[in-house]
């Protein structure tokens, strides 16, 4: 069984626990918690309200899914107007932008990588990280070769269908590539490949029945999250018509 859940930076203009309240009544049984301004940025989110979230997700009857840590919102005083990547694991840019040479910035993020997997298995927690278009690695193959030459059982792949496609690749294809290393997948649907979050079935092109096929193949038994941070003035509709467009394909 694929878990079916939902990412809460759709609700960035709600607090964590209405976020959780709304993602249960479109019936969802697990999310994805933004790690990251204005849900649980680490570093001002207490032991306390972690606790009380628990204790509200199991009125819920919702699981954690995943902790989602790709923006730094939080780190920011003021809070940037745009979307950002930093801090990151290649500064001084999320983006290969620097002019430094691309090796640099690989052997950067080899670095970076051996500190953060080194303190993930000493928590006793699993990474996933996404090739991300127009960042130093796009390909679903870049990202495999990384991974293998990591070759820690605590670094593994999150397959976002959408930036896969808008990268050239087969997202379907892509699951089977990353089979050995996939921990976590995004969902949501893309035009054009154009890189910009659209609900599953408005129009998109992301073949999910496929996909759902694919993962079946590989034996995959983890969580697939629903991302339209792009649906941010109306997340209660996001959520709703993504779980009616995918749940037949993620039976609980």
């Amino acid at each position: 069984m694929v878990r079916l859940a939902f990412s809460t930076n759709a609700y960035t203009k709600f607090s964590l626990p209405e976020a959780c309240d709304r993602i249960a009544a479109a019936g969802y049984k697990a999310i994805e918690i933004l790690a990251d301004a204005p849900h649980a940025y680490p570093p001002a989110y207490s032991a306390h309200e972690a606790a009380r979230l628990r204790e509200r997700l199991d009125a819920l009857g919702v699981s954690v899914a995943a902790v989602n840590g790709n923006t730094a919102m939080g780190y920011f005083t003021p809070v940037p107007k745009t979307l950002t990547f930093e801090p990151s694991l290649i500064s001084p840019t999320g983006q290969p932008l620097s002019g430094e040479p691309r090796e640099l910035l690989r052997e950067r993020l080899l670095e970076g990588l051996d500190t953060v997997v080194g303190l993930a298995d000493r928590a006793g927690v699993d990474l996933a990280l996404e090739p991300e278009p127009g960042q130093l690695l796009e390909t679903s193959a870049e990202f495999k070769a990384l991974l293998d030459e990591v070759g820690h059982p605590r670094l593994g792949a999150n397959v976002d269908v959408g930036h896969v496609w808008c990268a050239g690749d087969d997202p379907a294809d892509s699951v089977r590539l990353l089979a050995p290393h996939l921990k976590h997948l995004h969902l949501e649907d893309i035009k054009g490949r154009r890189h910009y979050h659209l609900i599953p079935g408005e129009g998109g092109e992301i073949d999910f029945a496929g996909i759902r096929r694919a993962l079946g193949e590989v034996g995959y038994r983890g969580a697939a999250a629903v991302e339209l941070y792009t649906y941010k003035d109306e997340p209660d509709r996001a959520a709703r018509e993504a779980y009616a467009a995918l749940a037949p394909l993620f039976p609980e």
